[in-house]
């Protein structure tokens, strides 16, 4: 089967591939805050989906229910973590696994970034 390039940009955008944050002076890229991790051996840790819902500072917003139907909640989600409280505080890759994780009750797999690890790599 031969795929097209349109339908090559659509999978990698559906599958999150192209997940970008433009700071202005540079874009980092998903790619970028795996290799972080990657970089420092960040393990995959597994919690109740529900249980780190509540747990977060910042509300899920614009979720497609699409998207979460299609979410492949075996790959885990990165989680932005407050380094003194230890608090979750927002989704950076993953909002429709867990959406998904939460609507079937069901563990989420993630990895945690801490704060000042994102001010350091996306500069704030």
């Amino acid at each position: 089967m031969k795929i097209t390039k349109r339908q090559l940009r659509r999978l990698i955008c559906e599958s999150g591939l192209n997940t970008t944050w433009n700071m202005g002076d540079r874009v980092v890229s998903l790619e970028d805050v795996t290799a972080f991790l990657d970089n420092r051996a960040r393990p995959v840790i597994t919690m109740n989906a529900c249980s780190l819902k509540k747990m977060l500072s910042r509300e899920i917003t614009g979720i497609e229910p699409h998207r979460v139907q299609r979410a492949d909640i075996s790959v885990p989600i990165i989680t932005e973590v407050d380094r003194v409280t230890g608090c979750p505080v927002v989704v950076l890759d993953g909002n429709h696994r867990l959406a998904k994780a939460v609507s079937l009750g069901a563990d989420i797999h993630m990895r945690v970034l801490y704060s000042d690890e994102r001010d350091m790599l996306f500069g704030e």
